[in-house]
C-alpha cells in the first residue's frame, strides 16, 4: 500500500499504479540497453554508408534525383538508359543550378558551355569528369516553309567555318564570356524583318546584358542579319516554344542552344551544325568525392546586412538590371488596366445578354460564362496565342484573353447586384413618370455599384496578378524580368521580393482608384 497525505490514509489503487509505472520503466530500459549496441551499429553503417555515397562518377547517381532541362537530349536519353535515377524537369539551367544550391536534387546536368559558365559563377559546385549522354550538335531552328532561309544560313555558316571566323566567335564567347561583348556590327533597318525566337537565360548561348540581347547565338544571328541585309526581331519565348514557334510561323527562326535530333527534324529544319555539344553534370562540392574536387577560394563573410546589400548591388544596379523590372512595370500595368476595363466593357454586355427576355441570347451568355470560367487562364492564353492568333503581338492577344475571362466573372456579379434590387423600386421608377432607361441610371445603378464595388475590387485583384503568366508567352512582365534577373544572378529570393512589392503597389493602386470613384459615385 501507499501513503496518500492529502487523504490522510492508505491508497491501495496508487499503489498499484506506481507498482505498474516501475514495472513498465524496467521494461523500457531492458529493451534500449538490449537494443543499444544494434542501434549503435546501425548508426555506424549508415554513416559509412553516407561517406562511402560520395559522387565521384555518372554512374553514383543512380538512386538519387537529377535536374534535367525538359524535353532535351539529357531529358530523353537518362529517362531511357537509368530509369532508377529520379528526374526532376525544369525550364532553364539558372533554374537547375538553383535547386542544386538548394539541395532539392543531388546533381544537374546541361550542355557543357553552359554548365561551365554557371560553375563559374556558382560556389560550392563542382563538375563531373563523365556523362554517359553521347555529343550532340547545335544548330539553328527554321519551320519548314522558310527552306530557303535555312539555305542562306547554311552558307553564311560554311563562310565563317572556311575564314575561321566561326572558331574566333566560340573562344571569345565560350572561354572568355565573362568579358565578351556584343560587336558593333552595321545592322540593317530596312527590309522584311528576321523574326527569331529566342530564350535569354542561357549564358553564354543567349543572354540578357546591359538590357540587351547577347551571347554566341545572338551575334551568329545579328552577322546573319548583316550577311543577307534583312533587319532582326527577336522575339522572346520559353524554351519549350521556340520549336513550335517556327512550325507555327510565330517566329522566322529559333536560336538558343537547340540540339539537333531525329524526332526534332520530323517537324522542322536543322540547319547545318555550327557547335559540338558535351553534357555535363555538376554536383555539390561537399557531395563530391575529394578526387574529383577542385581547389577554389573560400567565400568570405558579409554578414546579413553586407548580404543584403551585395543582392541589392547584383540584382538591381549591376547591368542596368532596374531598367528590366522598370519596363516590366509598365507592361504589368498596361495589361491590368485595358484589360480591367474592356472586360468591365465586355461584362456589362454580357450581363445584359443574360438578363434578356430572348433565350437565345440568354443561352449565348450563360454558355459564354460557363466556358471562361471553367477554363484555366494560362491554357486559354496559350490557345490564343499559339493557335488562334499566331500573326499577331503576344502583348495585346494577353489584353484581349485576360478581358474575356475578366467578363465572364464580372458579368454575373453584375447580374446579382442588379437581382437584389427589389422590383418594387423601378416600377416605383416609372409610376412616377421615368424612362425604363432612367430608372435604371438613377435608382437601380447607384445602389447596384455600391454593392458590387467590394466584390469587384477583388476580382480586380485577381486578374492583376492573373497577368504573372504572360511570361509563359514571351510577353515581358514584371515576372519575366525577375525569371530573367534570377537566370543572370542566381538569387532566388530578392529579384521575387522586389516583383511581389510591385504587383502589390498596383493592386493598391487600383483598388485606391475605385474607392475613390466609388465615393463619387455612390
Amino acid at each position: 500500500m501507499c501513503y496518500n497525505p492529502r487523504a490522510g490514509r492508505f491508497n491501495p489503487g496508487l499503489y498499484k499504479m506506481n507498482k505498474t509505472l516501475h514495472i513498465v520503466a524496467a521494461l523500457v530500459a531492458y529493451v534500449m540497453l538490449a537494443v543499444s549496441p544494434a542501434w549503435s551499429a546501425e548508426s555506424s553503417a549508415e554513416a559509412s554508408q553516407q561517406t562511402s555515397k560520395r559522387i565521384a562518377c555518372f554512374e553514383d547517381l543512380r538512386g538519387r534525383v537529377l535536374a534535367v532541362p525538359s524535353s532535351t537530349v539529357q531529358d530523353i536519353y537518362v529517362e531511357e538508359h537509368y530509369p532508377d535515377i529520379r528526374l526532376d524537369r525544369f525550364d532553364t539551367e539558372a533554374d537547375m543550378m538553383l535547386s542544386l544550391q538548394q539541395e532539392k536534387c543531388d546533381g544537374a546536368i546541361m550542355d557543357d558551355v553552359i554548365c561551365y559558365a554557371l560553375v563559374r559563377k556558382t560556389e560550392g559546385v563542382t563538375i563531373l569528369p563523365d556523362s554517359p549522354v553521347p555529343p550532340c550538335q547545335m544548330g539553328m531552328v527554321f519551320g519548314k516553309h522558310n527552306a530557303e532561309l535555312c539555305k542562306q544560313f547554311n552558307a553564311f555558316i560554311a563562310q565563317l567555318k572556311a575564314s575561321g571566323e566561326l572558331q574566333q566567335i566560340m573562344d571569345r564567347w565560350i572561354k572568355h564570356f565573362d568579358t565578351a561583348e556584343m560587336p558593333n556590327l552595321p545592322l540593317p533597318t530596312k527590309g522584311e524583318p528576321i523574326r527569331v525566337a529566342m530564350e535569354p537565360c542561357t549564358e553564354p548561348i543567349v543572354f540578357i546584358k546591359n538590357e540587351k540581347i547577347a551571347g554566341f547565338d545572338a551575334e551568329l544571328v545579328q552577322r546573319f542579319s548583316v550577311y543577307i541585309n534583312r533587319p532582326v526581331e527577336i522575339v522572346e519565348m520559353e524554351y519549350d516554344s521556340l520549336i513550335a514557334s517556327t512550325t507555327t510561323g510565330k517566329a522566322d527562326m529559333a536560336a538558343s542552344g537547340i540540339l539537333i535530333t531525329d524526332e526534332r527534324a520530323e517537324s522542322v529544319l536543322f540547319s547545318d551544325p555550327y557547335y559540338d555539344s558535351h553534357s555535363r553534370v555538376a554536383v555539390l562540392t561537399k557531395n563530391a568525392d575529394a578526387s574529383i574536387i577542385s581547389d577554389k577560394a573560400g567565400t568570405q563573410s558579409l554578414g546579413i546586412w553586407g548580404t543584403i546589400k551585395r543582392s541589392f548591388v547584383r540584382n538591381i544596379i549591376e547591368e542596368r538590371r532596374y531598367m528590366l523590372l522598370w519596363d516590366g512595370l509598365k507592361v504589368t500595368v498596361y495589361i491590368s488596366f485595358f484589360s480591367a476595363l474592356l472586360g468591365t466593357i465586355l461584362g456589362a454586355f454580357i450581363c445584359y445578354m443574360r438578363m434578356s427576355s430572348c433565350k437565345i441570347c440568354s443561352s449565348i451568355a450563360r454558355i459564354y460564362i460557363d466556358v471562361m470560367r471553367g477554363t484555366p487562364v494560362l491554357v486559354l492564353l496559350m490557345m490564343m496565342c499559339y493557335v488562334a492568333f499566331t500573326q499577331f503581338d503576344n502583348t495585346p492577344v494577353a489584353i484581349i484573353t485576360f478581358a474575356m475571362n475578366f467578363a465572364a466573372y464580372v458579368s454575373e456579379m453584375f447580374r446579382t447586384s442588379i437581382s437584389s434590387i427589389d422590383k418594387g423600386q423601378t416600377e416605383a421608377g416609372i409610376a412616377l413618370g421615368f424612362s425604363p432607361v432612367r430608372t435604371f441610371y438613377h435608382i437601380v445603378l447607384p445602389q447596384a455599384v455600391r454593392r458590387v464595388l467590394p466584390v469587384y475590387k477583388g476580382e480586380l485583384i485577381s486578374l492583376i496578378k492573373n497577368t504573372s503568366i504572360v511570361g509563359y508567352v514571351a510577353v515581358a512582365d514584371l515576372t519575366r524580368a525577375s525569371y530573367i534577373i534570377r537566370g543572370r544572378t542566381f538569387d532566388p529570393f530578392f529579384p521575387l521580393l522586389m516583383v511581389a512589392l510591385m504587383y502589390f503597389l498596383i493592386a493598391w493602386l487600383f483598388t485606391y482608384i475605385l474607392d475613390r470613384i466609388g465615393n463619387k459615385v455612390c
